[in-house]
């Protein structure tokens, strides 16, 4: 992108103009950045500005039903956007699109279609830039057809670099294929090739182009019909439509007389010489008069044309022109300004400018009128107008200034309702935004990339002990956390504007001096798909850290505990399906944890136990109470443990049973005695 300061005089066809047309056109230019993908207007819409880019490079482009996409033309700083208005369609039947970022000075379009409709070297510039786009739509889609994908890019590469400055281009292959109209596997393919030859280098979405030459030579003709077309536009601009009359001078006056009257054949009669001396210096004399009357004739029109011109110019503004004598009636209005107060021209008599001045706004209007009659500058004021039956109230910016005599207020009258609506909206979104923040439970913050705060909520200040969120607006980490903690916040910034992924990390975030473990969600924020700084969100669990750490030493305790216990323990959820067994509980049944896991325990139970076992085990869950009861286990090899099995429910805070924990106790040597 050109980081030169944009000016009017950039673009070819501004640039052409001559200095009185293009004075008349500067004041309704105004200056717009172009961003990439940025659509200036789509298919169907009506064209409210035309563009002439001084910078970048603006794609037309059809689409499909079917949502494919193809590039009709390009335009940079050789021509304009707009065209359909300019032909007078009311309607675009193809988008606009910013290929290359750039500026451009746009005007209305009711204002263009007026200047147009003068005539002049503006309207025979258009037309000319109309001719040659025509041109370039008519070889494009003839190059589509007939030729290979390889000339095409090569042809689209030399159009982009004719209206760029340098030899390099950002862009993707998708974005290639796009304009195009073909498949990305084929520009690939073809930018491959390119490469391989040597001709230009492609990375990470910039394409450098080294033998301009060779790039030229491996186009089709396409490029070189276009480039024809286009430098001959360029001639045709050079040479003006009407150049502007010699003015006479009081030198040359005489010689253009004397020149008169050698044409004229005039009949004297013959007299001594001064008599005929004298009747030529009357006949020259009466030329020069009348040459003289010519030219003020002329200046006469020409000064009636540009007053016309002028009068058009104050008719049509977009802005209101109103003048007000000192009692503050409407001496004088334009269209905009009577459609802006709604009242008829022909009425201003009947009409004080006060009264559309809204009732709360009138003492502060008075107040300025009289500043500006008193004080004989230029003054500024913003005011609200009452409703008309066209417009609800309307805020309007004045610029006034009093004539030389103090008598009559000139004003400048801008509408700028909509931009202080905007301007309050926005104030009311950024106080929903800080009423957001500053309530959201967690620490909230966002970073530019060089991890400078920009902006963090009220709980974020309160943690790290600031007096307010703005104070912390472009400190650092440095300024709120030891050396050793900041530097691992920055290495975690770094990776993530390299990277560009979000990232959720646990880790230690100082309180007043007290480190704590903070659950952190650091995420890039991207504009214009350019990495801009960072966003992070964390909340406090160090009770859940500690409550984790605690549970795992319980836990340990736990399998510590059953692992040496020499009684037999279970553990089964709510359905009676196992889930732990000890190895005393192996030990007794001759089975491996794994087997015993869901149902593989009853396979332990003594056959002729099993029915007995398990009316038992639903009579506890019916009774919701604790279990005891004996039986017997049968190992694989036939070996029979008695054992004296004790169950209780485990509960949730709510009271539902969500686990049985039982233990087995080996009676077998007390039944033997027993039976002994």
């Amino acid at each position: 992108m050109n980081t030169r300061l944009a000016t009017p005089r950039q673009n070819r066809i501004l640039a052409a103009l001559p200095a009185a047309e293009y004075l008349r056109l500067e004041p309704e230019l105004e200056v717009v950045s172009l961003a990439p993908d940025q659509v200036i207007y789509e298919a169907g819409d009506t064209v409210e500005f035309l563009y002439f880019p001084t910078a970048g490079i603006v794609s037309l482009l059809w689409n499909t039903a079917s949502g494919a996409t193809s590039e009709l033309a390009m335009t940079g700083n050789d021509g304009l956007v707009g065209i359909p208005a300019v032909l007078g369609s009311e309607t675009t039947s193809h988008c606009a699109v910013v290929q290359s970022p750039g500026s451009a000075y746009r005007i209305r379009s009711e204002v263009a279609e007026w200047v147009l409709d003068q005539g002049g070297e503006l309207l025979r510039l258009v037309i000319l830039y109309a001719k040659a786009l025509m041109t370039q739509m008519a070889q494009i889609a003839l190059c589509g057809r007939h030729h290979s994908v390889e000339q095409q890019l090569c042809r689209w590469i030399l159009l982009c670099l004719d209206r760029l400055p340098g030899m390099q281009l950002n862009t993707t292959q998708a974005m290639m294929a796009h304009l195009l109209g073909v498949r990305r596997v084929a520009v690939s393919e073809a930018a491959g090739k390119l490469q391989a030859a040597g001709l230009m280098t492609y990375s990470r979405g910039q394409i450098t182009i080294l033998d301009r030459r060779g790039l030229e030579a491996r186009a089709c003709e396409c490029y070189a019909a276009m480039k024809m077309h286009s430098d001959r536009l360029l001639h045709s601009m050079s040479k003006a439509l009407n150049p502007p009359p010699v003015r006479p001078t009081p030198k040359n006056i005489r010689a253009r007389a004397e020149k008169r009257l050698k044409h004229m054949q005039v009949s004297q009669p013959r007299s001594p010489d001064d008599v005929a001396r004298l009747v030529r210096e009357l006949q020259v004399r009466q030329i020069e008069l009348e040459l003289q009357n010519e030219e003020i004739a002329n200046a006469y029109a020409e000064a009636d044309a540009v007053r016309d011109r002028y009068a058009d110019l104050y008719d049509f503004a977009p802005v209101a022109y109103v003048t007000l004598d000192a009692l503050g009636a409407i001496r004088q209005i334009n269209l905009s300004g009577a459609i802006l107060l709604g009242i008829k021209r022909s009425q201003i008599k009947q009409h004080r400018f006060s009264a559309s001045v809204s009732p709360s706004f009138l003492p502060a209007f008075n107040r300025f009128l009289a500043d500006v009659l008193d004080g004989r500058a230029r003054k500024t004021c913003e005011i609200e107008l009452s409703p008309t039956q066209r417009r609800g109230i309307a805020i309007v910016h004045i610029e006034a200034v009093s004539d030389e005599g103090g008598q009559e207020c000139r004003m400048v009258i801008s509408d700028v309702t909509a931009q202080r609506r905007s301007e309050y909206a926005l104030r009311e979104r950024e106080q929903y935004r800080r009423a957001l923040l500053d309530n959201f439970p967690f620490l909230v913050w966002l970073k530019d990339d060089q991890s400078q705060f920009l902006a963090v909520n009220r709980p974020f200040a309160d943690r790290f002990g600031w007096p307010s969120a703005e104070a912390l607006a472009g400190k650092t980490d440095f300024d709120i956390a030891s050396k050793d903690l900041a530097e691992a916040y920055r290495a975690d910034d770094r990776a993530i504007l390299d990277s560009g992924k979000s990232k959720i990390v646990e880790e230690w975030i100082e309180d007043h001096g007290e480190r704590r473990w903070s659950e952190t969600f650091k995420s890039p924020v991207t504009l214009d798909g350019r990495v801009i700084g960072t966003v992070g969100f964390a909340r406090d669990i160090t009770e859940r850290k500690n409550a984790e750490a605690a549970l795992r030493e319980s836990e340990e305790q736990f399998r510590t505990l059953t692992a040496l216990a020499p009684a037999g323990i279970y553990l089964t959820d709510a359905h009676g399906q196992c889930i732990y067994v000890n190895s005393s509980w192996c030990a007794m049944t001759g089975m491996n944890p794994q087997q015993a896991l869901g149902d593989g325990w009853k396979s332990a139970l003594h056959p002729e136990d099993r029915d007995k076992v398990f009316a038992d085990w639903e009579k506890m869950v019916a009774s919701r109470g604790k279990w005891g009861t004996e039986y017997r286990f049968k190992t694989p090899q036939g070996r029979i443990t008695w054992v004296y099995a004790l169950a209780s429910p485990l509960r949730d805070p709510a009271g539902d049973i969500v686990k049985y924990v039982g233990i087995n106790i080996d009676i077998t040597e007390r039944k033997q005695l027993k039976q002994e």
